[in-house]
């Protein structure tokens, strides 16, 4: 089995969110930490610009900071 891990950049510091046992759940986890970053009030034409899919996402933040994952496999 493929080990995954959920790598979070904010343009200012690289981190592991999590080790995963495969890519299925750290895209499931991936989903996760985007929606709960998009709880905040994000203008529509920011949210246009911004995407979830199944290895990464992007967040912009009303063009203040951008949040960007990826799953990457180990």
């Amino acid at each position: 089995m493929m080990k995954a891990l959920l790598i979070h950049t904010d343009g200012y510091t690289i981190d592991v969110v999590g080790q995963y046992d495969s890519v299925e759940e750290a895209s499931r986890n991936l989903y996760l930490e985007y929606e709960k970053m998009c709880s905040q009030e994000i203008y529509p034409e920011w949210q246009q610009q911004s995407h979830c899919d199944y290895e990464d996402a992007i967040l912009y933040l009303n063009g203040e900071d951008v949040h960007v994952w990826q799953v990457v496999t180990a």
